[in-house]
């Protein structure tokens, strides 16, 4: 039989997300409504919100979970990702506060698995500095 109990401490980052998507994620998506909003990086005012969200997702250890620990994740699971994601799909900015948002996850694997040194230290669409 398979168990799908979760520990505490996984709760408790559960429970954090669920805090964190509306009152932050769910609240950029009435101020910047629309399906692709999120993907249009000349807004300016709403970067500017977002990357303070994003690094609050990094330094809870919750960015970019899709990513198993030999490509720089934390290496979650199915189970885990599937309730995580449970709470993400609420809102259209969530995966990009996260960053799970497609296509940046298929990137995000190929650069780990594929890329070079370079690679790592620019974004797609961006030539190196």
């Amino acid at each position: 039989m398979i168990d799908f109990s979760i520990e505490p401490e996984f709760q408790a980052k559960l429970d954090w997300m669920e805090t964190f998507v509306r009152e932050e994620c769910e609240t950029m998506d009435l101020l910047w409504p629309g399906n692709s909003v999120n993907f249009e990086t000349h807004r300016s005012d709403a970067r500017r919100h977002l990357k303070p969200l994003q690094e609050q997702v990094k330094a809870r250890g919750l960015w970019a979970c899709h990513l198993g620990p030999n490509l720089g994740g934390p290496g979650y699971g199915q189970v885990k990702l599937a309730l995580m994601n449970e709470i993400i799909g609420r809102s259209s900015w969530a995966p990009t506060v996260f960053g799970t948002a497609a296509p940046d996850t298929g990137n995000a694997e190929i650069l780990a698995m594929f890329g070079t040194a370079v690679n790592a230290g620019i974004k797609l669409g961006q030539a190196p500095v």
